[in-house]
């Protein structure tokens, strides 16, 4: 009892000393949600001027871009049948009605008087002939993995799932173009229904207002510039010759920016991953003791400098169906000792849990994310040796299941899917298929049981330990006001930007 009341307290102590030793450094950007303001009084649309960033050596199909820049800038030429809105939640964007007829079956009806960029009718054939690109497409493939077909029923398209899923109508964001129009030519586009449309110049190209898009837009022209990289595109902003760039963060580095920036929520997990098959770790009550010694919070102070969402549960807290549910962010010590004392494996009753936590080191903050663990779980008696392996070594690691825990991390698709963690999928490493929590996911997603049903059962089970949702950050001239990016569109709400 004595050395389980001395780890209480150390835990306790070191809490506390994490709140004061990893505050940002002054020059890193904070969030900034606080629109700007310009006078505007005797400015018109055509007088009015912006500038983006893109890549003139790549094509603008939005099926066959490899940039990311250029990908991003698809948001302004083409919709999607649905739109991702508020909460994660799908909006009806170029359709006007989904049905879902059974669970396996989309119904889907256009709207009407929708048109292209040169005033043809968008139509069913089309949005068929964009969902077998999208399908086939590295940028959409993992989006519309459970979804099988695509087909035209009394001038509707039918879309058929793989299996069932309630969410399923957040996979239909993929662009739709005229189909007689896809090219892969750099520097061309085939037509969409979004507000812009490429336009080449002497100098090279710019996007121009789309004659047929009905809503009001504050730039009849933008133009672009060839940026095509991450440092180009934050210099680009500081010195004014763009005027926005997004940055997903992806390379685990927080840029050091000037002028107004706001971070963007995205669907992006940072997690703790385990060999459920090896082991103590076999036991669910060990997963979950390993959970409850973690401060989520520490975790994000330590890597991602405010960065991300600190979470418990297996989907984003700002999910419309989650209801802000973040799961218990406290450290439970002493409920965490209990669960190892009953294992066998802890300091004060049989034998001191040991494992090895391996990451990889091509970007720096996953050696943080791996420390701070290191940190947290020693001090509740369980003995982790870091290992940081190149990238190549560190997948060869998790594919031959030679590891115990791993940082890693999965951006969810639209639709919320926990397949390719939960069903055998791209980032199932170490977790069981025929779990007590893939079971749950199953019968949540055919219908047969409430998502607060599936929590229950994560929790329980503990696949791998959720610790926080990652942030994008968006870079702008301080002169825009009202920027809404989102982590599936950063330029999301463009038309509104001022």
């Amino acid at each position: 009892m004595q050395k389980r009341l001395s780890l209480i307290l150390a835990v306790l102590l070191a809490l506390c000393l994490a709140g004061c030793d990893d505050l940002p450094e002054t020059d890193t950007p904070t969030p900034d949600t606080t629109p700007t303001t310009q006078d505007t009084s005797n400015d018109s649309d055509s007088k009015r001027e912006i500038a983006l960033a893109y890549s003139h050596d790549d094509t603008l199909n939005p099926f066959a871009t490899v940039t990311e820049v250029n990908g991003q800038l698809t948001g302004l030429l083409y919709e999607g049948l649905t739109a991702i809105g508020d909460g994660f939640a799908p909006t009806t964007a170029l359709a006007a009605k989904i049905e879902q007829t059974d669970d396996t079956h989309l119904s889907v009806t256009l709207r009407k008087g929708a048109v292209f960029s040169d005033g043809s009718a968008v139509t069913p054939d089309d949005v068929t002939a964009s969902f077998k690109e999208a399908k086939r497409s590295t940028r959409y493939k993992r989006l519309l993995q459970n979804v099988s077909s695509a087909t035209v029923r009394e001038q509707k398209v039918v879309f058929t799932l793989s299996s069932a899923d309630p969410n399923a109508k957040a996979c239909l964001i993929f662009p739709v173009v005229k189909e007689s129009t896809l090219t892969d030519k750099v520097g061309e586009a085939p037509l969409g229904t979004g507000p812009y449309v490429v336009k080449a110049t002497k100098n090279g190209h710019q996007l121009k207002k789309n004659a047929h898009y009905t809503a009001t837009l504050p730039y009849k022209v933008v133009g672009l510039r060839h940026l095509p990289n991450r440092t180009a595109r934050q210099h680009g902003v500081a010195s004014g010759d763009i005027s926005y760039c997004y940055d997903d963060l992806s390379e685990g580095e927080i840029p050091r920016l000037s002028g107004a920036n706001r971070s963007v929520e995205m669907n992006d997990l940072v997690y703790l991953g385990m060999n459920t098959a090896k082991g103590k770790l076999a036991d669910a009550g060990v997963r979950r003791a390993l959970s409850k010694l973690i401060d989520r919070q520490a975790v994000v102070s330590a890597a991602y400098t405010g960065w991300a969402i600190a979470s418990a549960q297996p989907f984003h807290p700002k999910w419309k169906p989650m209801k802000g549910k973040t799961g218990s962010l406290s450290v439970d010590a002493d409920t965490a000792l209990d669960l190892l004392d009953e294992a066998g494996c802890s300091s004060s009753g049989g034998s001191r849990l040991e494992l090895e936590l391996i990451y990889s080191t091509h970007r720096t903050d996953r050696a943080k994310v791996a420390d701070a663990i290191r940190t947290q779980l020693e001090l509740g008696g369980v003995e982790i040796t870091t290992v940081p392996l190149e990238q190549e070594e560190y997948l060869e690691r998790l594919k031959s299941g030679k590891y115990d825990l791993y940082v890693g991390e999965v951006r969810l698709t639209a639709d919320h899917s926990l397949r390719p963690l939960l069903m055998g999928g791209d980032a199932s490493y170490g977790i069981s298929k025929s779990g007590d929590a893939a079971k749950a996911y199953g019968r949540y997603l055919s219908g047969d049981s409430k998502l607060s049903e599936f929590l229950k059962a994560f929790s329980a089970d503990m696949p791998y330990i959720p610790l926080c949702w990652r942030d994008g950050i968006a870079a702008f001239d301080r002169r825009l006001t009202a920027v809404t990016p989102t982590g599936y569109d950063p330029y999301a709400g463009f038309a509104g930007w001022q």
